[in-house]
């Protein structure tokens, strides 16, 4: 079953020292899951300004599939066990987003409503309002996971 899914903009302090910072634009934009691995490998505080930019639509074995080829196996496992895995697809309820589409950037913003224009004076309440918000941090609620214990 095909399920709905938010990229997101963030940037990634490698190594936490501050050298190193990888930046996650509109135009390679990162799956919510993608962070909760990025947040497993380089920690929770290391991954910031973390906001929703799209939706587009996948498969949940493609997901984790597409995040064992980058990321390699163990990590993705550690976040999402089993062959039953449960994966957060969505960071927010957040629906009035553009749609992503693989490979091309999501540029149009989208509107509030039934798709007809408004009478206003040309500014876009949607992009105003999205400028205007707070990098939003949800932590996974199945919170942190300790190793095994060495055998």
């Amino acid at each position: 079953m095909s399920k709905q899914i938010q990229y997101c903009t963030c940037k990634v302090n490698l190594a936490g020292q501050n050298c190193h910072t990888v930046n996650y634009t509109e135009q390679n934009p990162v799956t919510w899951p993608e962070i909760q691995v990025l947040q497993a490998l380089h920690g929770e505080e290391n991954v910031m300004d973390i906001m929703p930019v799209g939706i587009g639509e996948t498969w949940p074995t493609v997901e984790k599939n597409r995040l064992v080829g980058i990321y390699g196996h163990r990590v993705v496992e550690q976040c999402f066990p089993g062959r039953a895995f449960r994966m957060d697809y969505m960071m927010t309820e957040e629906t009035n987003l553009p749609r992503y589409e693989e490979g091309k950037p999501s540029t149009a913003v989208a509107k509030p409503g039934n798709g007809e224009d408004d009478e206003d004076d040309g500014e876009d309440e949607v992009a105003k309002a999205a400028a205007s918000l707070e990098p939003i941090f949800k932590p996974s609620p199945r919170g942190r996971r300790s190793p095994p214990p060495p055998e």
